[in-house]
């Protein structure tokens, strides 16, 4: 579990928070990249003088996307750097969007959601298997980077053929 117990860092005053996010977690369910090996996290949680708390770390693993243009495999590496800051309600400022929120009375701070939005962000949203990747043909579905286009010009639509005939020069 990737949780701070704030009772024990106020005994210990530092505590290393350590766990994986399984492939079959629901922490990245509706994401635009899977990941098949666990993702693993280390994070360390102390406080700072004026009650803030502060979680440093980061996330390791692989994750995998599909190319935009072909559809392909891509594998990603993640090596994500995790700085956090919750602040106790009532001393979080309105307009503050990179300070979190800790209610008054809480023993207990779940970081799963903030490692879900930390490592979302870091993750491009769209992948591309190669910088040349030629895409699938929108007629065929042939991936055009394994093999040619099996359409054939006449079947083209007749709007395209100025663009065509600067191609051919």
């Amino acid at each position: 579990m990737l949780k701070v117990d704030l009772g024990d860092l106020e005994r210990q005053q530092a505590l290393r928070v350590e766990g994986r996010i399984e492939a079959n977690d629901d922490l990245f369910s509706g994401c635009s990249f899977v990941h098949e090996n666990p993702l693993n996290v280390v994070l360390n949680a102390t406080w700072a003088g004026s009650g803030e708390l502060v979680v440093r770390g980061g996330v390791v693993g692989t994750v995998f996307q599909d190319c935009r243009r072909c559809l392909d495999r891509v594998e990603r590496q993640v090596d994500v750097d995790i700085t956090l800051l919750f602040v106790p309600s009532d001393l979080l400022e309105e307009d503050d969007n990179e300070t979190y929120s800790i209610e008054v009375g809480v023993r207990e701070v779940d970081l799963g959601p903030y490692i879900r939005d930390e490592v979302i962000l870091a993750i491009p949203a769209f992948a591309e298997c190669r910088v040349d990747c030629r895409g699938m043909c929108a007629g065929c579905g042939e991936n055009l980077n394994e093999a040619e286009c099996k359409c054939s010009p006449r079947g083209m639509d007749p709007r395209w053929d100025a663009l065509r005939a600067l191609e051919n020069k």
